[in-house]
This record gives structure tokens, C-alpha cells and sequence, in this order.
């Protein structure tokens, strides 16, 4: 059976995976976070564009919306993108509100940059730059609701950064 995506009905949980993806696409559009997830070095931001061709590489491996990480045989930055918390929307039943979870994940070697500022919290602030207070296509308005450190081992750490979607009429 095939289900078209497109087409106006009852929420879904299928359409999630249509709305991930579009979550993912909207973050391969910031040259900024795209340089603070692939490179390593304090200097990052000075770094060149990614390519076309690297942008489609960090799909699945700094960019991923499965919950997997790979053992850390090499430095890196990860953001790992979810959909959870489906509500029913009371003014809008064909949709159900959910929360947007952005786990950003850095080693901690990487942490420190130029400035001074520190990696996590500059991932942090090109997605909320992107996703707070915003009307996505197809998604809803994004608002604000919480960031908790996130510490996996003693080189993994990070935040979980979440966004309610309000789907309106």
C-alpha cells in the first residue's frame, strides 16, 4: 500500500519521517553549524563552505535522525534530530503537536574554540537562530521549551535542546 504523504488527512505518525527530513534539509542550509559539526579545530568557523558533496556526507553521520552514535574512534560533533511528545492539538485535530529534541553531542577535545566560546553552545545558538519562534513548512510554529547538559562519557557531552510544534489552522 502506498500512502501519499502529501495529501491533506488525519495526522499520521508516517508524515513524522517527511517532517524529519525536512528538519534535516533546513539544517544542511547553515554553512555555520555545518563547520561546527565536520571540523575539529578551534578555528572552525574560518574554515571554507562545505561542497554540495560534503553537505550530502554529513547526513547520517553528523547529522541523524537515528539515535546512534559511532564509538568514538575519532574526534567529532553530532546532532542527533527527534520527534517525541505527540500531543492532540485542541484547535486543530488533524495535526498533534510534538516536541522537536536536537541532541548535540561534541568530544569534549573539541569544545574549547577561538573565542573562547564553547562548541556546544554555539551549535546551540545557530539551531535556536533556525527553529525558535519559526513557522516551518508542513511542521508548525517552534517555540522554546528547555536545554539539559547531556554527558555520555567522560569525551561525550553535550545538551538536549527541545522545541514545542504548535500546529495552528
Amino acid at each position: 500500500m502506498k500512502i501519499d504523504l502529501t495529501a491533506p488527512k488525519a495526522f499520521n505518525f508516517e508524515a513524522a519521517g517527511k517532517d524529519l527530513k525536512d528538519v534535516m534539509f533546513k539544517i544542511l542550509e547553515n554553512q555555520n553549524l555545518l563547520r561546527l559539526l565536520k571540523y575539529t579545530t578551534p578555528d572552525t568557523l574560518s574554515k571554507p563552505p562545505l561542497t554540495d558533496i560534503e553537505k550530502s556526507e554529513m547526513i547520517g553521520t553528523h547529522v541523524k535522525v537515528v539515535p546512534k552514535l559511532p564509538i568514538p574512534e575519532t574526534v567529532g560533533s553530532y546532532i542527533i534530530v527527534m520527534f517525541d511528545t505527540f500531543t492532540p492539538n485542541m484547535t486543530n485535530p488533524v495535526y498533534r503537536d510534538n516536541v522537536i529534541i536536537f541532541d548535540i553531542i561534541c568530544h569534549t577535545d573539541t569544545w574549547v574554540m577561538d573565542d573562547y566560546m564553547l562548541r556546544p553552545y554555539k551549535i546551540m545558538h545557530e539551531l535556536d537562530g533556525m527553529f525558535n519562534n519559526k513557522k516551518l513548512s508542513g511542521i508548525g510554529k517552534t517555540e522554546f521549551v528547555a536545554a539539559n547538559s547531556l554527558i555520555l562519557t567522560s569525551e561525550l557531552a553535550g545538551f538536549t535542546v527541545m522545541y514545542k510544534v504548535i500546529n495552528d489552522i
